[in-house]
């Protein structure tokens, strides 16, 4: 049983006046659903003003399928008429019915999973209503469906406090014939054609909800609904009745499955309004009542063929087709008028079915007030046309076929003569026999209809091959309980029979069983009550072939009184009238349909894992094996088209072949970080800066691989923006022209690896000139001269004479170099010409040496002098050899010494310079990363193959210190860059190949096989922690299921996809689980013994649900009554529980029950009674039993004071009072039945 939700709590007080439902809670109708097309939803809910509404839909696994709000129509063909709002119904408050004069619809549609438990929720006007359902099977896929059919319910206000007449059945003379006193209070009677006639023990209200109880504690997966719905569709109040009770504050039932309704007589009907007429507003009352059914039942539809809106309509829930038509009107248009003058039929004679089934108005009427949706049914109409075509399609297709209509073409009742028949009342239904060859030729299983609220089986055969049709009369949802018809204008104790198909009805076939032995005699059992036909399919397999099993079940609601007329329950109970069919199954494999091209989109990992249902339009079924051509999981090396071949096998066998276009799309942009760099250009060697991307790129990366184009400007930087901050535009862009732009920044500063000295005296005379030289310590040009920050000459020369104090240097421009000045010379021009001349040239004021590959730079004597000195001086250096220790401005001490033993002393600076970089050579290494982890270190050593520099390497770093899992499987780029205490720089790159490693892996366990049918579990379980990213089976994915334990019905191969906490992904070993199909059968009756389907099982009787201790056989004898179920159990270890089956008295009993009762006296009986044989039969000894009316044997409680072959007396004073079955086996192997009143 599903089980109902209503969220929100509503709080009524009630401080002088009635409640009214429709005053205090926003849901003027809740939710009720419908189905249409391929396995689509209708779900629909009306407010009585307009406010906000929202729905939430999901499946069993938790996914969301719909979430969304839902905009609100108003409704203004529904409203109330003055005549309503005025009416007076007695024994009801006045207008306590009439609800909001607005009334708003909302409304959405969706295509849902075949099969899957669905719920959802709606929020209105701050409530939430929540509900669930299955949504419809697939045609191929189902297991059991359930359906209920029923008719009449034609509510209405009235009906609360309405019993309606209760004709008689069988016998004709009931045991109050004369209506009791008693019975009229409670039940009231009714006068019909000089009779007085009881009334039925429930109100129609009453009945239709009992009725409703009924059905939804079956749970139908639907319900077929043919005809009058309501008591006038005109009249608005029956309409707020009808869903009171089916989706409203009596019951909700159309929340939890559909309805399939089709139109009747009474849809066209305005009631009190103006019955078939106009109403005060003018509106023709057929075409309103018509609308209305329309505003609350349309479905979108694109069937061309039908041209009449929805009055006709097919609805498939997987292998069953509805096809629902509507009777309401035929043509020619025909009234009982147009027979006058002719001789009426008599008795059974039949001549024709006639062409229309109503006289209350005409199509031309119809169409000329501007009604558009009624059509004939006849032969060449447009809903004939409709019904051959959707006829043919069904059956080409496999499905099983029903119709509903409302007026029944086969009837014993009031209505199933035709028109031109002496008793005909209108209304009639045999116009609609005509169909029955189109729906025998398709294979029709059963018609449903209503209209004569008699409950009846036909069965129709008319070209007598054995394949006919059922017909049923379903008409007793709630209003009326009409008898069969009967010879009124001959002898009105007979019925007519005019129907020569009737197989059976309640009013003749269902006894009524009457207690008379108390005060007033009560209704047991039988006779004709509400109720309704249930409807079972379950698919069965007979070796190769595959059966539908249809059992049709009547089912009636039985109220059981009191000796006082109380009611104290009603009781589901079933007619003796039972009709299982065996339909062959014909298996249509639908040819799956191929995409024509499938575009696929890779993940972050460069990958993507399409499902083999992607490949397909439709088609797509499980129970198929797919062979592709390549392996669904798709990488970066698939990139663009690639063409699959997928092969469907059923049952081991290619069925179909065909080709697919796999578009493989990379929509993920590249990965960049940038960094900002700041470098120096040797403007003496070189007059521009080339810019590396390793300059100003941290990293870079994408999910396939990094094999990227990068593009960045500009790419060097010239002299006149050195020492400038240059911005710096970069982009990468990969194979799929996913492209990442950025901007950074580098400024580049000049630098001066060397410098031009300048030489010459420092000081002179006044007067007199100083020649200024140049050095050539490298190549280059003069540009000019300075003195201080002036230009003072232009000259290129590499000599300068000067006259006048100050500071000198020049301009110059280096070969492949950029501008830059000279050392610069102070000269000093006095009137003292000092001592003398010194006979040595001028030393230079500075000097630049570089150290060698060896660390080692040595000071020659005959460069530290602007010109070559005199051979005959004697020279000596305090210090002539550096190291790398002097790195840096040294001061040097110079001794000179002439022939005559003169001795000068000078000084000269030296800086000594390491311009050579370090000498780096790398390797490739690979590394482990565990999972576990997520992560591993990277040192700068181990990538060093070998590292040396002329003084000492100062540092070495690495550009990543640490890689992740999306680097698993991948060549990585590193790069190093050592650096010398002198600031000297070598980068290099390697490569780093990155290799997974799994030290806590994650188990998978479970079953290695399931039972068909039943649940097992697969858990995962490791020393690590972890969560749960995807499931698969058979490689494919499941959706919505994260959790590390997986509930699986079905046998397959499994596995999981797993993420370490703080770590990476992984993928568990693969667990395969094989499936067994269950024991299957059904229990057979064979009197008082059961017998289980035969078989390699072992076996186990329950009684009440209770296990029989020794009852392990395939067959058990019974001797109690009770509901019997048989546990099998086959070798796989698969149980199934058959059953249940109830047994009551009389299968209790072997042999025939005789009809005749016992002699039972007395009876009532307070102590003693006696049983006596009728006739010349007797007993067989100590055969005697004596049951409750729930079954129990209460022989142990019972004393046997004296018995004989004709006669038993018992004490009966140790039970309890109340009413007793008596069972006695005669010699003949016949039972005596009878029932015994204990009283006091």
């Amino acid at each position: 049983m599903r089980k109902r939700f209503l969220l929100g709590i509503i709080v009524v007080l009630v401080l002088g006046t009635s409640w009214n439902f429709f005053e205090v809670n926003p849901f003027r109708i809740y939710p009720y659903i419908q189905v249409y097309g391929e396995r689509k939803v209708q779900i629909t809910w009306f407010s009585n003003s307009l406010t906000s509404s929202s729905i939430k839909i999901v499946d069993q696994s938790g996914s969301t399928l719909l979430n969304q709000a839902v905009e609100s129509k108003s409704m203004p063909e529904l409203y109330y008429t003055n005549a309503e709002k005025n009416q007076v119904l007695n024994g009801l408050e006045q207008g306590s019915w009439i609800g909001s004069e607005e009334s708003f619809k909302y409304q959405i549609q969706i295509s849902l999973p075949p099969g899957k438990n669905i719920s959802y929720t709606v929020e209105l006007g701050g409530q939430s209503f929540s509900e669930q359902f299955i949504s419809p099977p697939s045609k191929e896929s189902w297991d059991k469906i359930r359906f209920i059919a029923l008719a009449d319910s034609e509510t209405d206000p009235r009906g609360r406090v309405t019993n309606r007449a209760w004709y008689p059945g069988t016998p004709l003379f009931r045991p109050i014939t004369t209506v009791p006193e008693l019975w009229k209070q409670k039940f009231g009677s009714t006068v019909e054609q000089g009779i007085e006639l009881p009334n039925y023990m429930l109100t129609e209200e009453k009945g239709y909800r009992e009725n409703l109880k009924i059905v939804n504690d079956r749970s139908p997966d639907f319900i077929v609904m043919p005809g009058d719905l309501v008591q006038g569709a005109g009249y608005q109040p029956g309409w707020d009745e009808f869903f009171r009770q089916n989706a409203g504050e009596l019951g909700k039932g159309l929340s939890q499955y559909a309805i399939i309704p089709a139109l009747g007589n009474w849809e066209s009907f305005g009631a009190i309004n103006g019955g078939y007429e106009f109403n005060e507003r003018g509106a023709y009352l057929p075409i309103l009542g018509r609308s209305r059914f329309h505003a609350y039942f349309e479905t979108p539809s694109s069937d061309p063929l039908q041209k009449h809106r929805q009055s006709y309509y097919r609805s498939d829930y997987g292998p069953v087709t509805i096809l629902t038509l509507d009777s309401s009107n035929g043509t020619p248009d025909q009234h009982p008028s147009d027979f006058d003058g002719q001789t009426k039929l008599t008795g059974k004679e039949f001549t024709e079915p006639g062409t229309d089934t109503q006289e209350n108005y005409t199509a031309s009427k119809y169409v000329s007030n501007g009604g558009k949706d009624l059509s004939s049914f006849g032969p060449g109409s447009d809903q004939y046309l409709w019904l051959e075509a959707n006829l043919k399609a069904a059956s080409e297709a496999g499905q099983l076929i029903f119709v509903q209509y409302h007026h029944i073409a086969f009837s014993s009742g009031e209505h199933g003569v035709p028109l031109n028949h002496e008793l005909s009342i209108g209304q009639v239904g045999t116009p609609l026999q005509v169909l029955n060859p189109l729906l025998e030729q398709y294979g029709v299983i059963a018609v449903f209809s209503g209209h004569d609220e008699l409950f009846e089986r036909s069965f129709v055969d008319e070209d007598g091959d054995g394949k006919g049709i059922m017909y049923y009369d379903v008409g007793v949802a709630g209003d009326g309980m009409r008898g069969e018809k009967r010879d009124w204008l001959g002898n009105p104790l007979n019925t007519l029979d005019y129907n020569p198909y009737r197989k059976w009805t309640a009013d003749q076939s269902e006894a009524e069983i009457w207690n008379t032995t108390g005060t007033n005699p009560v209704l047991v059992d039988g006779g004709k009550h509400y109720g309704h036909l249930e409807v079972n399919l379950e698919k069965v397999t007979e070796g190769e072939n595959q059966f539908a099993n249809i059992r049709f079940t009547p089912v009636y609601a039985f109220p059981v009184l009191d000796q006082n007329y109380n009611l104290l329950r009603v009781e589901r109970r079933v007619y003796k009238d039972e009709i299982q069919l065996k339909i062959p199954l014909r298996v249509i494999e639908e040819a799956p349909v191929f995409k024509e091209e499938l575009t696929l989109k890779l993940d972050a990992d460069g990958k993507v894992i399409s499902k083999a249902s992607d490949y397909f339009t439709s088609g797509y079924s499980e129970n198929y094996v797919y062979d592709f051509s390549r392996s669904l999981t798709y990488s970066c090396d698939d990139l663009g088209l690639n063409e699959v071949q997928v092969k469907i096998k059923s049952e081991g066998v290619v069925k179909w072949e065909g080709t697919v276009k796999v578009n493989v799309l990379d929509d993920i942009k590249p990965t960049l970080v940038l960094k900002e760099f700041v470098g120096s250009l040797d403007v003496t060697q070189s007059n521009k800066f080339e810019i590396l991307r390793e300059h100003i790129i941290s990293s870079f990366s994408d999910n396939c691989g990094n094999d990227l184009e990068i593009n960045f400007s500009p790419k060097t930087v010239g002299c006149e923006d050195l020492n400038e901050v240059i911005q710096v535009e970069v982009s990468v862009k990969d194979k799929s022209g996913n492209t990442t732009s950025g901007v950074t920044t580098v400024r580049i500063e000049k630098a001066q690896s060397k410098k031009i000295s300048i030489n010459g005296a420092s000081s002179g005379v006044i007067g007199s000139e100083i020649q200024l030289e140049l050095g050539s310590e490298f190549s280059y040009s003069v540009l000019g001269w300075y003195k201080g920050d002036d230009l003072i000459s232009t000259s290129t020369s590499k000599s300068f004479k000067v006259t006048e104090s100050g500071i000198y240097s020049a301009q110059i421009l280096p070969v492949n170099g950029c501008p830059v000045f000279t050392d610069s010379k102070e000269v000093k021009f006095t009137e003292d010409p000092g001592t003398g001349e010194k006979p040595y040239p001028h030393l230079k004021e500075r000097i630049e040496l570089p150290l060698n590959e060896n660390g080692l730079a040595e000071l020659s004597k005959g460069n530290i002098f602007i010109s070559a000195p005199s051979n005959d001086l004697i020279i000596t250096l305090s210090k002539n050899v550096f190291k790398c220790e002097d790195l840096g401005e040294n001061t040097v001490q110079v001794t000179i010494k002439d022939s005559k033993g003169n001795t000068w002393e000078e000084s000269i600076l030296v800086k000594v310079e390491d311009n050579l970089p370090p000498v780096l050579v790398t390797k490739n290494i690979e590394v482990e990363l565990d999972l576990t982890k997520g992560e591993v270190a990277l040192k700068a050593e181990d990538f060093v193959s070998q590292l040396t520099d002329n003084c000492e390497v100062k540092e070495l770093t690495i550009n990543k210190t640490s890689l992740n899992c999306e680097h698993i499987g991948k060549e990585v780029q590193v790069e190093l860059r050592a650096v010398d205490i002198a600031g000297n720089v070598t980068e290099k790159t390697a490569i780093v190949t990155v290799k997974s490693l799994v030290t806590k892996p994650v188990t998978i366990s479970g079953p290695e096989s399931i039972c068909i049918g039943e649940n097992g579990e697969i858990k995962l379980s490791s020393d690590a922690a972890f969560e749960v990213v995807r499931w698969r089976r058979n490689g494919v994915e499941l959706e919505g299921q994260i959790g590390k334990t997986l509930a699986i019905e079905t046998g397959g191969v499994y596995h999981a996809v797993i993420r370490y906490e703080g770590g990476c992904l992984f993928e568990t070993e693969k667990l395969e689980v094989k499936a067994f199909e269950k024991p299957e059968g059904e229990i057979v009756e064979d009197g008082n013994i059961l017998r289980a389907p035969e078989g390699d099982f072992e076996y186990q009787w329950f009684r009440n649900g209770e296990l029989i201790p020794g009852e392990t056989k395939r067959a058990i004898t019974l001797n109690q009554m009770g509901i019997y179920t048989v546990e099998l159990t086959n070798e796989a270890g698969c149980k199934t529980k058959l059953g249940p089956v109830e047994v009551t008295i009389s299968g209790l009993i072997n042999g025939t029950v005789l009809s005749r009762e016992l002699k039972i006296y007395p009876n009532p009986v307070s102590s003693e009674v006696s049983i006596e044989s009728t006739g010349d039969l007797e007993f067989i000894p100590n055969t005697w039993e004596v049951f409750d009316m729930n079954g129990k044997a209460l022989k142990q409680n019972i004393n046997l004071l004296s018995e004989s072959p004709t006669k038993i007396t018992l004490d009966v004073s140790a039970i309890a009072n109340g009413t007793y079955l008596i069972s006695v086996q005669g010699l003949d192997q016949q039972v005596f039945l009878g029932r015994i009143l204990k009283i006091k």
